[in-house]
């Protein structure tokens, strides 16, 4: 029973592994097509974790969102139209010439707060295409 137990679990171990080495290969493949589709990063300490914000027409969806200190928040152009993403205090935030559509900008918060945000291009600091990042402790 000891020796099929053994066989059972090498045998577990090679497909696992296999498959790992299968998942690897094809996020590799994605990461050499990833140009494909403009990015921009902020560096700062991150959990890991990331958030996401669509950027659409005329809206940010969520418009306001939720995260912790460390935490990344990916804001995606899935519009039609090229947008920006402005913070109103701080200096993060991608310009319209790396936001066109397809594109993705990604800022890890690293300090509690509230950060308001706006697309220049659909609204102002007040009105329009506006959102709200609440970072907690």
């Amino acid at each position: 029973m000891k020796r099929n137990s053994r066989l059972i679990g090498r045998v577990l171990v090679a497909v696992l592994a296999l498959g790992t080495a299968a998942m690897l290969a094809a996020c590799g493949e994605d990461a050499a097509n990833a140009t494909d589709t403009p990015s921009t990063t902020d560096s700062g300490a991150s959990t890991g974790v990331v958030v996401p914000v669509v950027a659409l027409d005329n809206s940010f969806r969520p418009q306001a969102l939720e995260v912790h200190v460390g935490d990344t928040v990916s804001w995606e152009n899935r519009g039609n139209n090229d947008h920006n993403v402005l913070s109103i205090e701080g200096e993060w935030g991608v310009e319209v010439t790396e936001f066109a559509p397809g594109a993705v900008y990604t800022h890890v918060f690293t300090e509690p707060g509230e950060y308001a945000y706006y697309c220049s291009i659909h609204g102002s600091e007040q009105a329009g295409m506006v959102g709200t990042i609440t970072v907690k402790p």
